[in-house]
């Protein structure tokens, strides 16, 4: 599925718990009334990008591909960010 928003918040966080293996959980909003408002970027992503880093892309509008798992999260496959941000700091 194709989305594109603003992200709220991103965070990192054991998935598993207790497992070891981070994700970068983000909050997004502006993606469409049938769209997730959850995504993550999987340990591996994280990886292989070492520019991703929650507090650079929070506020930032983005573009991404994402396939939901077999626990019904929402994984990126692929995504942009926007240069600027888009929303001050609450």
């Amino acid at each position: 599925m194709h989305i594109r928003g603003i992200i709220q918040s991103a965070a990192l966080e054991e998935h598993p718990p207790d497992s070891g293996t981070i994700e970068m959980v983000l909050r997004v909003q502006g993606v469409g009334p049938s769209q997730p408002r959850t995504l993550v970027i999987p340990y591996a992503r994280l990886l292989q990008d070492e520019s991703l880093d929650p507090d650079a892309i929070a506020r930032r509008g983005f573009e991404a591909e994402i396939e939901p798992d077999e626990d019904g999260r929402w994984i990126i496959q692929t995504i942009a960010f926007a240069s600027r941000i888009l929303r001050p700091p609450n």
